[in-house]
């Protein structure tokens, strides 16, 4: 039968209760310190007990407190107990337990302890506790609802506990010294005071599992940090200079290149090297057949006739259009003409698209009235003239369109024949390169002209002899000029290389470019020369005339008596 809970105890109830309380609490002290005792039954009295150091159990010592002292009680420390002396309990006290009854239902009881027992508790505590302080299970254990003792513990569950503490106190009866076992108080419960006491858990306590640490997997390749760009970017050691502006005109090599051109002539790119005889006239090799032996004037009615790989005798007169002369040897006029004409003559109107190309220029009876090829409507394009009075002449048909239409690149021109007798001037021939004489669409681009001079047959070298004539002369004898280039061109010697005239009209206008001038002009003394002459300057104008340069330092030429150009007035 359990008890019922209530607000207010009698105080005979209560001596019970402290009565139990104590005699539980001796036993456990008597526990804790590891002591034995001789005939521990119920109602025994401990007179004088001698406790042996190597008896008590080393956890109940560790747990037990260090040091009990008073005048009627002395129990040896943890320290003491290490060396061997003995621990007396000097003051006996008596405890009387009643054995248990068996209530009405047959569940056994613990009777209430005597006053004797009740006051031996008394005793005890009072010796334990020198400070006299209350203990916590006294000091709940107060009037009033919320300090009722029974709260904290049931009737029947405080009876069941003092059965354990008086089984445990009863030694068997087949041991002259029965020992206590020692029990360890557990560090994680909360300590309540001595007055009181937990019960005993023999569980074993669990292993805590052993937990082994796994190292974290790496990655095969841990991304990497990104470099953060820097804040400014990096100058260079040295920074760029400010770029020099180029020239107006690109600059052409001063000497031909080093290298043999291609023998391929149509890879050849005009104006990007200075023509030679390997690069102009008949190609080496070829086998030339013989034609018109006779030396006659060789006369072209058939529009284009081709002639080709033929060794020419007599001056060739062109009256059709599309005629092409290539990879020839033009031998010209055995006789001598009755006036002005070349060795190819395109002055007829009938001429149109004539080409003359890869050819060799040179008659075999030179004379002040024989050029190398003069006219309108042509094409003269890698070759080879020389010992002609005049390499090319250039002009518009007369009383005919204004326009000449010719086309004159790559060639090679140079040791022109110089006459002391001429019909057109009193001091000899003038010997010219080039000499255009008036119409439109003239260009003149990638030759190679140099103005010297041999005495014909019959002749002294006149007195400007080997600079007879001019390279390239542009004047306006039979038309004006309009659409007239020159560049690209290697060009020297002469009296003057490059001559610019107004002529029979008020002015002029031409482009001169990107020429390279040589330094082998003549000669008026103290180092005059006209590598470029302009007749009128308020007559002239000349596009890129600041553009051409020296052939031998690639310097450009500046205005000047000897920097490279003049004007006469």
């Amino acid at each position: 039968m359990r008890h019922s809970r209530s607000h207010s105890k009698s105080p005979a109830t209560r001596g019970s209760i402290a009565a139990r309380t104590a005699g539980i609490v001796l036993v456990s002290t008597l526990a804790l310190t590891g002591c034995t005792y001789p005939g521990a039954t119920t109602g025994s009295v401990f007179d004088s007990a001698v406790v042996a150091p190597e008896a008590a159990a080393p956890e109940a010592v560790a747990q037990a407190p260090k040091n009990f002292s008073d005048s009627s009680t002395q129990l040896s420390t943890p320290e003491q107990l290490s060396t061997p002396s003995k621990a007396t309990i000097k003051s006996p006290v008596r405890l009387d337990i009643p054995a248990p009854t068996a209530d009405k239902g047959g569940e056994l009881r613990s009777p209430k302890p005597t006053e004797t027992a009740r006051s031996s508790d008394s005793a005890l505590a009072d010796e334990v506790r020198p400070d006299k302080q209350p203990l916590a299970s006294e000091a709940a254990v107060e009037p009033g609802p919320e300090a009722d003792v029974d709260k904290a513990q049931p009737a029947d569950a405080a009876d069941e506990a003092a059965s354990k503490d008086q089984s445990l106190a009863t030694a068997p009866a087949d041991s002259e010294t029965p020992v206590l076992p020692a029990v360890a108080a557990s560090s994680d419960a909360e300590p309540r005071g001595w007055g009181w006491r937990a019960p005993i858990d023999r569980r074993p306590k669990p292993t805590p599992p052993v937990v082994t640490p796994v190292e974290p997997v790496k990655p095969v390749d841990p991304p990497q940090e990104p470099v953060d760009p820097p804040a400014e970017p990096v100058k260079p050691v040295d920074p760029p200079q400010e770029p020099v502006d180029p020239p107006a005109e690109p600059v052409d090599p001063v000497e031909p290149p080093a290298t043999e051109p291609p023998s391929d002539r149509a890879a050849l790119v005009t104006g990007t090297y200075q023509p030679t005889q390997s690069t102009t006239g008949t190609v080496a090799g070829t086998t030339l057949t013989p034609y018109n032996t006779s030396g006659a004037d060789l006369v072209i009615t058939q529009d284009g006739t081709v002639l080709e790989n033929l060794e020419i005798f007599g001056d060739i007169k062109i009256r059709a259009k599309n005629v092409v002369i290539r990879n020839s040897l033009l031998r010209g006029g055995s006789h001598a003409p009755g006036n002005a004409t070349g060795i190819v003559d395109a002055t007829s109107a009938a001429v149109s698209n004539l080409v003359i190309e890869d050819s060799t220029i040179k008659p075999d009876r030179p004379h002040h009235f024989r050029d190398g090829i003069v006219g309108h409507d042509y094409t003269a394009k890698r070759n080879h003239i020389s010992h002609t009075n005049d390499g090319l002449g250039i002009f518009n048909r007369p009383g005919g369109s204004t326009a000449a239409n010719v086309l004159a690149e790559g060639n090679y021109i140079h040791t022109l024949t110089y006459f002391d007798w001429s019909p057109s001037h009193s001091d000899g021939t003038h010997n010219d390169g080039i000499q255009v004489q008036g119409g439109e669409n003239i260009r003149i681009v990638g030759n190679n002209i140099d103005a010297s001079s041999v005495a014909g047959a019959g002749s002294s070298n006149g007195p400007r002899v080997p600079h007879a004539g001019i390279a390239i002369m542009l004047q306006q004898n039979v038309a004006k000029l309009a659409n007239v280039v020159v560049e690209h061109n290697w060009v020297d010697n002469g009296q003057t290389s490059i001559n610019i005239a107004n002529g029979k009209y008020p002015n002029i206008t031409v482009t001169v470019r990107e020429n390279h001038l040589g330094r082998n002009q003549l000669d008026y003394g103290n180092g005059s020369k006209y590598p470029i002459r302009i007749i009128q300057r308020s007559a002239s104008t000349v596009h890129g005339l600041s553009t051409n340069r020296w052939a031998d330092t690639g310097e450009l030429l500046r205005e000047g008596a000897d920097l490279g150009i003049r004007f006469n007035g």
